[in-house]
């Protein structure tokens, strides 16, 4: 492994871990066994490091959906499940500060790294929304893009400490509500046996 690419692993592991705020760059250099001198060969400033963080957890992220379509590509269901899981295990790793830093101090990067990426996204679970209408998992009237878009602003507001203070809601039972009910909405009865058979507790 490069040594660059290293850094970012391990960065990004200990931003999404810590939160961004309480770690500096000489705990990233430390933790790597390296001087500060060589971390800051290969990044001028901890901003600069955070968003090169973000656009590896991003290609990383790809990886792992391109993977998960190469296996279930034919079941839009099972994607969204497999998803789904992946989606719980960040939750129950990443600091509960990350994407509150994140908006609140590194705005601009937040708008240009990661804003900018939902409609990819969006497009990705329209595509998946629409295989399961061919399939007759989900309702003929549902409309893709709309419901894909819903669930995108959903899952904004889910990290919203304003609307869902860790204090009175567990992250981890947000997402399982907002999720389930977003896909059993559009299921027709025959999906709605699926979904409750895959997404059983």
């Amino acid at each position: 492994m490069e040594v660059k690419e290293r850094i970012l692993e391990q960065a990004s592991q200990m931003f999404l871990r810590f939160g961004i705020r309480s770690i500096t760059m000489d705990e990233i250099a430390e933790s790597l066994g390296m001087s500060k001198r060589t971390l800051y060969e290969h990044f001028s400033n901890k901003e600069e490091l955070l968003t090169e963080c973000i656009e590896f957890q991003y290609r990383e992220n790809l990886k792992l959906r391109d993977d998960i379509e190469k296996a279930f590509g034919d079941d839009p269901l099972e994607i969204f499940h497999q998803h789904f899981r992946q989606v719980i295990i960040i939750i129950n790793s990443i600091h509960p500060s990350y994407i509150s830093d994140l908006q609140k101090y590194y705005g601009h990067i937040w708008r240009k790294h990661i804003k900018s990426k939902q409609e990819e996204n969006i497009a990705f679970t329209t595509e998946q929304i629409e295989r399961g209408k061919a399939q007759g998992i989900f309702r003929q009237d549902v409309d893709a893009d709309i419901l894909s878009r819903a669930v995108h602003m959903a899952m904004q507001l889910m990290g919203s400490p304003d609307i869902f203070p860790e204090t009175r809601y567990s992250r981890t039972e947000v997402f399982r509500q907002v999720t389930l009910n977003f896909i059993r909405g559009m299921a027709t009865a025959e999906g709605m046996a699926m979904v409750d058979e895959k997404f059983k507790a």
